[in-house]
């Protein structure tokens, strides 16, 4: 996509300019791309431009504030939003998406529609159709304020109703369930979070086009602490802790989306104190820092000094002695051990967490990879038609099913067959012969934190990395798989080495996982060896540059075809965390199009067990 085009042409109001713009643009926004990433240079010829259009605005640390000309309640312009008036500053544009949101008019779209509506001129009496979204309407009808009884079920020390209702609770006594309000940056209602006491598990409902936050605090507040949950939040919440606002995440550690970014704008500083009760939640704050601007964000580690809000109240800490040991999540030069010393002690207390998420599917991968961990490259490589994708999409399949969530970039396989693999490993059986559970499967399996890039065929190494750096911001991606690299090469503008193209392409994946702290799995060939020979790490096609990166290299090796009781396993070739090396052997069930062997042992005692009675 030009990037720069949305924003150029509009500049020019005349219709034929503008015909030509809807020629060249209109089909890209319409078709979803609508979010296009600004870079530095383009963002300051973004604000130039704004100049130019007399339309004020206002820098802030994710988003650039702007009027929004899209929303009934704000006709008039703003005429002192350089003396600070932020009346008519309604609308955000995400300084790396691009996205256009006004959570006062309900609206996101993109850049371009959104400046286009700004300078053409409008017929008299013309009004702006607004895509509105209908009020958010609760899914609990019978709220009540809070009672005694609540209180009870919570189990925390010394807490009241009237606290509880002083912080926006409610009362859901049918469902024993504590309920709140989640709010855009406009203090519109977009969603709910409810508690339920009695498992203390947690569901949020929103619109499908808005995402809130609950915040709990005076608005003249520059400082607020985040929290992953609401047992956490109710903690903080009532404890009357000055200087700062009460911030719960909506999905908990799993994203955060743009639109949740807008209402904390305000907030100068940023106190990540969160609840790690994943090993794939580890990372996510330092994610979400990158998100929202390292430089205002601190982090309280978890040790066991440190616990989460509502396990220190438990103990009789001081919360607002853990509040005042927060550091910065931005370290421009560590030099020295004690500037290391409360991230190698909360290490080792979550050893673990550390370690990365496990396998549930694979316990071999446990006890040799010991986990799945962010920021790391994996290379897989095995003979041409030994399964690697298939593997690989089980692999990622089973990381997704405890929320690990995955890029997909199959340049080889359609996404509609990789989808259907992916489905059909998840189910457990083909559903050709029943379709009639295809909508339970389908709407289960789309629950899913799986994505998928629509690239097929060779492509260029610059498009696929925007694409991944755009799902890794706004949809907070963890795990990217390229099926197989090879297919991006010999497409670039340079005609030279194809060994040299292929180095240069790992070194970017490479920058990029560590970078971006994402895991990223590259599916390679290897070279032309005999059929008789097993391979090796330098096995792998090009220099030793692809395993040298690598922190994990796995090698499928396949002896069917050369010897008569042939064996398919995979080799852990090489381990950078723990320097463990074995097999793992593959034993393939064709109707679930799965290799593990615990999937296998349950289909076979399913099967075995009516026969007995």
């Amino acid at each position: 996509m030009r990037r720069a085009g949305l924003i150029k042409p509009l500049l020019r109001i005349n219709n034929e300019k503008h015909r030509v713009w809807r020629k060249n643009y209109a089909t890209q926004v319409d078709s979803g791309l609508a979010e296009c990433s600004l870079d530095p240079k383009e963002y300051v010829d973004l604000k130039r431009q704004l100049r130019q259009l007399n339309l004020p605005h206002k820098d802030g640390h994710t988003c650039l504030q702007l009027e929004c000309r899209l929303c009934d309640r704000n006709r008039q312009p703003v005429t002192n939003a350089k003396k600070g008036t932020d009346n008519g500053l309604l609308a955000y544009v995400n300084k790396r998406t691009g996205a256009f949101i006004c959570p006062n008019c309900d609206v996101k779209t993109s850049l371009g529609s959104a400046l286009l509506s700004y300078q053409l001129p409008q017929p008299a009496g013309y009004r702006q159709p607004l895509s509105r979204q209908p009020l958010y309407e609760s899914r609990f009808p019978h709220l009540t304020e809070v009672t005694p009884e609540a209180c009870a079920a919570l189990g925390i020390k010394g807490l009241k109703e009237d606290q509880l209702n002083a912080i926006g609770a409610q009362w859901e006594s049918q469902q024993q369930l504590l309920h709140f309000k989640l709010r855009n940056a406009a203090q519109v209602v977009v969603g709910e979070k409810v508690l339920y006491l009695g498992d203390r598990r947690e569901e949020i409902y929103q619109s499908s086009s808005s995402s809130g936050l609950l915040i709990h605090g005076v608005m003249n507040k520059t400082k607020a602490v985040l929290v992953s949950n609401l047992l956490d939040f109710i903690v903080l919440a009532t404890q009357n802790i000055e200087t700062y606002c009460v911030v719960c995440l909506p999905y908990e550690l799993k994203t955060l989306p743009q639109e949740c970014l807008p209402a904390l704008e305000r907030f100068k500083e940023l106190i990540f104190w969160l609840h790690y009760d994943a090993s794939h939640s580890w990372d996510a704050a330092r994610a979400f820092a990158l998100k929202l601007d390292e430089r205002r964000c601190l982090l309280i580690r978890p040790t066991e000094t440190e616990p989460a809000p509502h396990l220190a109240l438990r103990r009789r800490l001081n919360l607002r002695h853990i509040l005042a040991k927060a550091t910065p999540v931005q370290h421009k030069a560590i030099t020295t051990f004690g500037a290391m010393r409360n991230d190698i002690l909360s290490e080792l207390q979550n050893i673990e967490k550390v370690n990365g998420v496990k396998w549930k599917r694979f316990p071999v991968l446990n006890k040799l990879l010991k986990g799945h961990r962010r920021g790391e490259l994996t290379i897989l490589t095995g003979p041409t038609g030994s399964g690697k994708t298939t593997f690989m999409s089980e692999y990622s399949l089973d990381l997704a099913m405890q929320g690990v969530s995955t890029l997909w970039g199959s340049f080889e396989i359609r996404n509609t067959r990789l989808a259907a693999t992916l489905l059909r490993q998840y189910v457990g059986y083909p559903l050709d012969d029943r379709l009639q559970e295809f909508n339970h499967w389908a709407a289960e399996f789309e629950r899913l934190p799986l994505y998928f890039m629509t690239f097929h065929g060779q492509q260029p190494l610059k498009p696929v990395l925007e694409a991944i750096e755009h799902a890794s911001y706004v949809h907070d991606v963890m795990h990217v798989i390229i099926d197989n690299l090879q297919f991006m090469m010999g497409v670039s503008t340079y005609r030279g080495d194809k060994f040299w193209e292929q180095d240069s392409i790992i070194a970017a994946f490479r920058s990029f996982a560590t970078k971006h702290n994402v895991h990223v799995t590259l599916v390679m060939h290897p070279r032309k060896e005999r059929q008789e020979d097993e391979l090796t790490t330098s096995s792998v096609f090009g220099t030793a540059k692809a395993t040298q990166e690598a922190d994990n290299v796995l090698i499928i090796q396949d002896k069917r075809l050369t010897s008569v009781r042939g064996k398919k396993y995979l080799q852990i070739a090489k381990n950078r965390y723990s320097g463990d090396l074995g097999i793992m052997p593959l034993e393939f069930d064709k109707d679930a199009l799965s290799y593990s062997s615990q999937i296998q042992n349950a289909k076979r005692k399913r099967e075995k067990t009516p026969s007995e009675n």
